[in-house]
């Protein structure tokens, strides 16, 4: 019997409604082949724009702020920006598939970087905090490649390792601009992480479109037991509001112990390596001991590299607290994420309701720990 997908049959919706022999399944929900490799190189590219853009914005918001005791605005910026792009990316991903909501993603990464370069080099505050939003919305769009990730299974460590790369190669570009423009380096890193962003762009726009299901029983949304929506949620949660109190407030120390722009960006670089080494070595110690706990011992091991943060005067001293500190809230968030998809594919409501609520911790973590002064 034929099934029609009532998205096809809208006006305007240029798609064949009904059921045909031959036609794949819908490889937009269970992603094969080049869809994959697309999507880590994608991520990999957004993991390259936040590591270039966590190792400046906090000093390019410190240098334009009116006094140096006010909030991080425009890192604060970043946070919202991704928290609310949070339920349209979800409902985008759902009704019109992965093409479209990461090239939309990455299309307002691109214009938030130049934006931002065009703010520091015009010392233009106001300027600096949209292109932060836009920033954010960016990676908001961009973190939906973690659950891609999750629901593809053995596929993800291929995508969390694309981000290992990608973030790798945050120093280099840094110091390489900092050696060759010098003060506006700021401005030409703010402009090349938006500018990463069109590689994304390119990649996100080959991804396959949505495909007509022609099978009844394909991929349906679970909703997740309330319990462990709410345990990983509030252990995900805890995560966040440490992790960008600590990305706020890095470069600012690291600065004020006098280490340079290159030096910054390489300690954030091996943060957010460490941030996606876990999903390499942790999916057999979720499946023996349960994403709870795993989360919980990743909780225990960001208190241990804030708390070495702390103090730590080097290069080296703080590359090795961020990293610990990373690794743990890579291991908290998967094991999260794995406990949230313990019983099925949850629908864009509740992962829009998850990552809003762990967008909230993160910008009151950022507002805790993230002051200037």
């Amino acid at each position: 019997m034929a099934r029609v997908d009532r998205l096809r049959t809208r006006a305007g919706q240029i798609f064949c409604s009904c059921d045909s022999d031959g036609l794949p399944l819908d490889l937009d929900r269970l992603p094969v082949g080049a869809a994959i490799g697309r999507m880590a190189f994608a991520f990999g590219a957004s993991v390259l724009s936040q590591v270039l853009t966590l190792s400046v914005l906090p000093l390019a918001s410190a240098q334009l702020a009116e006094h140096s005791s006010s909030f991080p605005v425009p890192y604060l910026a970043l946070l919202v920006g991704a928290a609310l792009a949070g339920f349209p990316a979800s409902i985008l991903m759902d009704v019109f598939g992965r093409r479209a909501a990461f090239s939309l993603g990455a299309s307002l990464g691109i214009a938030g970087g130049i934006l931002a370069a065009y703010a520091f080099i015009d010392w233009q505050f106001f300027l600096l905090v949209i292109a932060a939003l836009w920033l954010g919305m960016a990676q908001g769009f961009a973190l939906f490649y973690r659950h891609a990730g999750a629901m593809a299974g053995h596929a993800g460590g291929l995508v969390f390792g694309a981000g290992v790369i990608g973030a790798l190669l945050g120093p280099f570009i840094v110091e390489g601009l900092t050696q060759a423009i010098g003060p506006l380096a700021i401005a030409y890193v703010l402009g090349a992480a938006g500018l990463s962003n069109l590689i994304t762009l390119a990649l996100a726009v080959g991804l396959p479109a949505r495909q007509i299901e022609i099978e009844a029983e394909a991929a349906p949304h679970l909703r997740p037991q309330l319990r462990h929506f709410w345990a990983a949620t509030f252990i995900a949660a805890l995560a966040w509001f440490a992790m960008t109190g600590l990305m706020a407030r890095a470069p600012l120390m690291m600065v004020g112990c006098g280490l340079g722009f290159g030096m910054v960006a390489s300690a954030m670089a091996l943060h957010l390596a460490a941030m996606y080494v876990p999903g390499f070595v942790i999916g057999r110690w979720i499946a023996h001991s349960g994403g709870i706990t795993v989360g919980l011992w990743g909780l225990a091991m960001i208190v241990v590299g804030g708390a070495a943060m702390s103090w730590q005067v080097s290069s080296g001293g703080f590359g090795l607290a961020l990293s610990i500190a990373g690794f743990g809230w890579g291991t908290a968030t998967l094991g999260a994420m794995a406990s949230l998809h313990r019983d099925g594919r949850p629908s864009a409501l509740w992962l829009a309701a998850h990552d809003g609520m762990l967008f909230v911790a993160a910008i009151v973590g950022a507002a805790a720990f993230g002051r200037f002064g």
